[in-house]
């Protein structure tokens, strides 16, 4: 390195120490675990999902209020323009032994036949009759508590509960998929900003050794070299210059990478932190048929579906509920406060109590109970079929993922190789360049050749992580797991 990169490096030491000691507080480093935690501590889409399985819950609890009795309190208090009557006009007939029992009497008591003969024929005729009768008082005061049970609704009962019981399962099945999407984001961003934080050093390393190689060239070109001309200086100059471009692009993917995750965790815009080297990726040790099954097993999407196609037996049950009838028990307690003490409130009815069982059966409703159970099976079919079609999906996307992560691991470990060569190659054509046994252009291809080595090999580690993290959101569990349960 020439003198004033020595002294630019320097500076750049000098003013990092300077920045440092005036803002003591060290950086926040996170690893990826540190990274998980945050964003399931902070990202507000957790809200929305705890939020639904509260609920569900809460129409489980509504659905279970069947089993219990009704019971309800009423008060009512009432004035009336006037009070309620009951009107009886008319006529009746006395029964006949009535009249003769008259006539012995007259007779015994010495009346004249003419006269006995006289009551016997009124007595005869219709008596008319009219008149109101009050039955309540314009004011009134009842109250009353009532019981209802249902003792049998056609299994109706059961159906309902079963529906919401697992609509909470699905709802925690969508809040594990919720962290599972949080967990996949965050994986996805951080190994970005890992693969931009190497992309944007491998740009700095090889800008470094075109600025070498670049001070090299001068130094040779001037000393009058036989085998430096112009045209390499100009080349190697042209390069740098390049190369200094691509740092610089290498720099803003980084930022930007950098700022994804932020969001992902749920991190404030102005969060400073930086983040810990990664751990390499673990290899696939599963076989194709085992992660199939694991998905099939594990996977929110398949098992929301699995327990829709349970609620669709439930909603059958329901739906055939309307061929049996309704019974129910029903009691009740009332009292009446009133001034008035006859009448319809006289004080054997002013307070007492009941208690029955009715049924309600509906025998014909012009086959809407037939057509509602018609409807729920053709529901349960079309479930049925959208839960093979996504067992097919995923287990397409799974051997997608499987041959994705076993071509990148081959990908991985050839390229790490290829750098070892590719570096190696530099170093030789390096020294050669300065016994001046090389030309300048096999010197910046070598140095080319490994920048695109190393690059390679950082592309092929990002596609295996890529990899693994959609394999492990599509399992629904961690692929390390898996492997610890075979």
């Amino acid at each position: 390195m020439s003198s004033p990169l020595k002294i630019l490096g320097f500076a750049i030491l000098l003013s990092g120490s300077l920045v440092v000691s005036a803002n003591p507080a060290p950086q926040q480093k996170l690893a990826l675990a540190d990274c998980i935690r945050i964003a399931l501590e902070k990202h507000q889409s957790l809200n929305v999902s705890e939020a639904s399985v509260a609920m569900a819950e809460a129409q489980y609890q509504q659905a279970m209020s069947a089993y219990w009795p009704r019971i309800a309190a009423e008060v009512n208090a009432s004035r009336a323009d006037q009070d309620r009557t009951f009107k009886m006009q008319g006529q009746f007939d006395l029964p006949p032994a009535l009249g003769g029992a008259v006539a012995s009497l007259a007779q015994g008591q010495g009346l004249p036949p003419a006269q006995v003969q006289a009551i016997q024929q009124g007595l005869a005729q219709p008596v008319p009759i009219n008149m109101d009768i009050k039955l309540f008082d314009r004011d009134m005061v009842t109250s009353s508590l009532n019981l209802t049970y249902p003792i049998f609704t056609g299994m109706k009962r059961e159906a309902i509960v079963g529906q919401a019981e697992k609509g909470v399962k699905i709802a925690e099945e969508g809040r594990r998929k919720t962290n599972l999407e949080i967990v996949r984001d965050v994986k996805k961003y951080y190994y970005a900003a890992q693969f931009a934080i190497q992309m944007e050093q491998l740009a700095d390393d090889t800008l470094e050794r075109f600025k070498a190689l670049e001070d090299l060239t001068e130094r040779l070109y001037q000393h009058g070299s036989m085998r430096v001309k112009k045209t390499d200086y100009l080349r190697t100059k042209t390069t740098t210059a390049i190369t200094r471009t691509m740092r610089s692009e290498a720099q803003y993917a980084r930022e930007l990478a950098h700022e994804a995750l932020g969001n992902a965790m749920g991190q404030e815009w102005d969060a400073s932190y930086s983040l810990a080297e990664a751990v390499d990726a673990s290899p696939l040790s599963g076989e194709l048929k085992q992660l199939v099954d694991s998905a099939h097993t594990f996977n929110p999407d398949i098992q929301q579906l699995k327990l829709a196609v349970q609620i669709s037996d439930d909603q059958i049950t329901e739906a055939r509920s309307g061929y049996y009838p309704m019974i129910g028990f029903q009691a009740e307690v009332h009292d009446i406060q009133t001034d008035y003490k006859s009448g319809l409130t006289n004080a054997v009815n002013r307070d007492g109590w009941t208690i029955g069982i009715g049924m309600q059966w509906n025998l014909f409703d012009g086959f809407q109970t037939t057509g509602k159970v018609n409807q729920a099976k053709a529901q349960q079919r079309k479930l049925e079929s959208q839960q093979v079609l996504l067992d097919q999906g995923i287990a397409l996307q799974v051997k997608q993922q499987f041959l994705s992560i076993k071509s990148a691991s081959t990908q991985t470990k050839d390229s790490q190789e290829a750098v070892g060569y590719a570096s190696e190659n530099r170093k030789l054509h390096v020294r050669a360049y300065q016994d001046e046994l090389v030309e300048t252009k096999d010197v910046i291809e070598a140095q080319i050749v490994e920048t695109f080595a190393q690059g390679t090999h950082y592309r092929s580690r990002y596609a295996l992580e890529m990899g693994l993290l959609s394999l492990e959101y599509l399992l629904g569990s961690n692929v390390g797991e898996l492997n610890q349960t075979r």
